[in-house]
């Protein structure tokens, strides 16, 4: 379970139950807080795999484009995971820890699949070995009710970054 907390000034606090986290929408918004969690879920993911399939996993760094639509809800249609493996490990091996995590293990990311485009690149050691690559997902717009009984405009004041 995850307790929200309005400690005030804009500024909540989240807590798992075992750790707090404070959170200033002005400085990082919850929509990054959710890209983040996304891309930290797959990182995990690839990491635990290198380990278990023994891939010499020196670094992992990670990028994330994404797209919204422009009309409320804002909900995202497209994004774009950028994987940078430093590891000692042939190509079709990095490529299957991606690959596994954005088609099976990673929750999030297969939570969005269905209304988002997934768009993967993978650099190894420095080399392009996918580059924006398509896994099967959603069509990136799909047809949701409109926000028109909103009459004061409100819309979701927390994805407006």
């Amino acid at each position: 379970m995850i307790k929200i907390d309005y400690l005030g000034e804009g500024v909540f606090q989240a807590s798992n139950g075992k750790e707090v986290l404070k959170i200033d929408p002005s400085r990082y918004s919850p929509v990054e807080l959710f890209i983040t969690g996304m891309a930290n879920c797959s990182a995990v993911d690839v990491v635990e795999l290198a380990k278990r399939q023994g891939g010499n996993l020196k670094g992992l760094s990670m990028e994330v484009e994404y797209k919204r639509r422009d009309t409320y809800p804002k909900i995202f249609i497209e994004f774009h995971f950028i994987y940078k493996i430093e590891a000692e490990v042939e190509e079709i091996k990095a490529k299957r820890w991606v690959l596994s995590s954005l088609e099976t293990y990673c929750s999030t990311i297969n939570t969005v699949r269905a209304t988002s485009k997934i768009y993967y690149s993978i650099y190894l050691n420095g080399n392009p070995i996918a580059y924006r690559e398509t896994i099967l997902s959603g069509g990136g717009e799909p047809q949701l009710e409109s926000f028109d009984d909103d009459l004061e405009g409100l819309g979701c004041a927390c994805c407006n970054s």
